[in-house]
């Protein structure tokens, strides 16, 4: 969702005719190359997968004669309407903020995008204030100038500072009165070389280079810049200045008291040493990033096959998976939890836990786990499957787990991510980074990754071994290679799925759940509405809603499930709907029934067919997005880091 990156670094002063004198540290190349606007904007570049619709930078810089300003510039749409606005913004600057936002109170209009500005404060904010109509109502001189919450806490803040409170103390008062999610950063033109930091709820990361020190909500924004970082904590309250970062309350305060954390010294207690990424590769030959991420899933489950599994041994590996960390005497049933595709790859995980490792399982979407009352105790193993690992409901689930004394699973994509530093254990997908919103190749990575897990408890229990998953795994990218060559067949089929006001997509077994996540990729990008049943469950209900307008998407392999999924065809077929149905071997009754067949490769191991699949479904949205004219990689109100819940 909502992105945050800054800076701050030694100010320069300046004599009357604009130009400066030395800064307060002696400067070195590093530093004397660093433009701050140039920098921000780059960040926000970085941070634009996250899903975003508006954007904005303030820097705070000093004036002739003496004192600072805040410069501002902001813009509704796309980071690339700032390019144009960086020669308004000064090129010296002590400190500065960028920001993306995702619209949450009020609509992406230039007032409503942050940085929010009032007389030397200026603010950006993560999250959602919860009472902010309450505060909004009890500020009534204030002027405001947007319908956002975070416009409620600037205001808030100005009015102690009016009163005589330092914005130390401003900040400990601030934390107090708001209820709800909120990451925020201030910057002050009387102080210009410190930013002041709260995190509550979504991601902050601090982090220190040889051109100053940097905050961010991803990594990513700053690892090209910053050598050390330091990962903050909810209810974490400190002042962010060139050289050090000082906590003023929350746990960070609790374990170090007010002495600054030296960013500059790696040997720093709790600083992470950062690994630059490098630049995004970018799209290369592709139109869009989901389609580049479709095309490396091959790649990616041939590499993640080759991490987990020993071909000599014929065996699995826990230390790989992570499982080594866990003490699996002591569990007796497993919860998982996602959200999204997360959750329908947990839905797979749990029935090939099931089958496989033989330990009851129970599946939850994240944002509804804790409201009924899960019975969790010392014998629950919690898998949380989040790509980016900062999904807060999925945190919520691990945090509530974790008071029960639980173990924690984690699997995710992200490294740094908040998931895996709360997790007993964790498990990286190195599915490398998914920019395209709508999961792909994470989401098949999941499933390949739990379907390991299931594989590694069969053999810790010293079950016979599963000689077949093995078998077909390692013809699973040539499989998928197969699917690739049938892209024009289906693009036919998103010709017919784009002139559709809804689909229903409708499976059996594990193909059901590859059904609802067939219809989320294709409500997420193409705007179309679709659903999608477990088959068996059409005449408790949605078989109302068939007639010759419903399309319909049939998955029917060649399974043992298979002639129960010829008569719920049969089914739609006397109603007037038109099929398209995926397959796995020619039968002409099955072609008689339908308005189109595709066939694809077989695998009688039902979760590797369900990566099958996936492909296929994840291709009939995207052309289906692409001839509708969406932007495929970033679809409208969706974001692909839900850092609130």
């Amino acid at each position: 969702m909502c992105g945050i990156v800054g800076f701050v670094r030694p100010q320069a002063a300046a004599y009357e005719d604009g130009t400066h004198l030395e800064a307060v540290v002696p400067s070195s190349p590093a530093v004397d190359s660093f433009c701050g606007k140039q920098f921000l904007y780059e960040g926000l570049r970085q941070l634009t997968y996250r899903g975003y619709d508006s954007c904005g930078i303030a820097l705070t810089y000093a004036l002739p004669g003496g004192g600072s300003k805040i410069a501002l510039q902001k813009t509704a749409g796309k980071v690339d309407r700032l390019k144009a606005m960086l020669e308004f913004l000064p090129d010296d600057a002590s400190a500065g903020v960028g920001h993306t936002r995702w619209a949450t109170h009020g609509p992406p209009t230039s007032m409503n995008a942050h940085p929010h500005r009032h007389r030397g404060l200026a603010l950006v904010h993560n999250g959602i204030v919860e009472n902010s109509d309450t505060l909004r109502s009890q500020l009534g001189q204030a002027t405001f100038l947007s319908d956002t919450d975070s416009e409620v806490a600037l205001w808030t803040v100005h009015r102690l500072l009016g009163e005589g409170v330092s914005m130390e103390q401003a900040l400990l008062q601030l934390v107090q009165i708001l209820t709800g999610s909120f990451t925020m950063v201030f910057m002050m033109g009387a102080q210009p070389e410190r930013l002041f930091i709260i995190k509550q709820g979504s991601p902050l990361v601090v982090g220190f280079g040889d051109q100053g020190s940097f905050c961010a909500s991803d990594v990513s924004a700053i690892d090209a810049v910053a050598q050390q970082a330091l990962f903050l904590e909810d209810g974490d309250v400190g002042i962010l200045s060139p050289d050090n970062f000082r906590f003023v309350a929350g746990p960070g305060y609790a374990q170090r008291g007010h002495d600054p954390v030296s960013l500059r010294d790696p040997t720093m207690a709790g600083l992470t040493i950062l690994t630059p990424q490098g630049p995004d590769a970018g799209k290369g030959e592709y139109p869009y990033y989901m389609y580049k991420e479709i095309r490396e899933q091959p790649e990616v489950l041939a590499r993640l096959a080759s991490r987990f599994v020993d071909v000599t041994t014929q065996t699995i590996s826990g230390q790989e998976l992570g499982m080594m960390a866990v003490d699996m005497d002591r569990v007796n049933h497993i919860h998982f939890v996602g959200c999204g595709s997360a959750y329908y790859a947990s839905q797979l995980g749990a029935m090939a836990m099931e089958a496989y490792g033989v330990i009851p399982c129970r599946v939850s979407q994240a944002s509804e786990y804790r409201y009924g009352t899960p019975v969790i105790t010392p014998q629950t193993l919690m898998i949380a499957v989040s790509q980016s690992g900062e999904t807060a409901d999925t945190l919520g689930c691990v945090r509530y787990a974790l008071k029960f004394h639980a173990q924690v699973l984690a699997l995710c994509n992200v490294s740094y991510s908040s998931l895996c530093r709360l997790a007993t254990s964790s498990v990286l997908m190195n599915a490398d980074k998914e920019v395209g919103v709508a999961s792909t190749k994470a989401f098949t990575a999941q499933v390949l990754c739990l379907l390991f897990m299931a594989c590694y408890v069969h053999q810790r229990r010293r079950f016979p071994a599963l000689k077949a998953v093995l078998a077909e795994l390692e013809r699973l990218s040539t499989d998928i290679g197969q699917i690739f060559a049938l892209e024009e067949q289906i693009k036919g089929w998103s010709r017919q799925i784009s002139g559709q006001k809804s689909c229903l997509f409708i499976g059996r077994h594990t193909s059901a759940a590859i059904a609802a996540e067939g219809a989320l990729k294709l409500k997420e990008i193409s705007y179309l509405h679709a659903e999608a049943y477990p088959a068996g469950e059409l005449k408790h209900g949605p078989l109302a809603l068939v007639d010759a307008q419903m399309m319909m998407i049939a998955i029917a392999p060649q399974d043992e499930h298979y002639p129960k999924m010829l008569s719920n065809i049969e089914e739609v077929c006397a109603r007037g709907a038109r099929v398209l149905a995926i397959t796995t071997a020619e039968d002409p009754q099955l072609r008689s029934l339908c308005h189109d067949l595709l066939v694809i490769p077989q695998v009688t191991t039902p979760y590797l067919q369900s990566i099958l699949t996936a492909v296929v479904l994840q291709l009939a949205a995207y052309y289906s997005a692409v001839l509708l004219g969406h932007d495929v990689d970033q679809p409208r109100n969706l974001a692909k880091s839900v850092t609130v819940e």
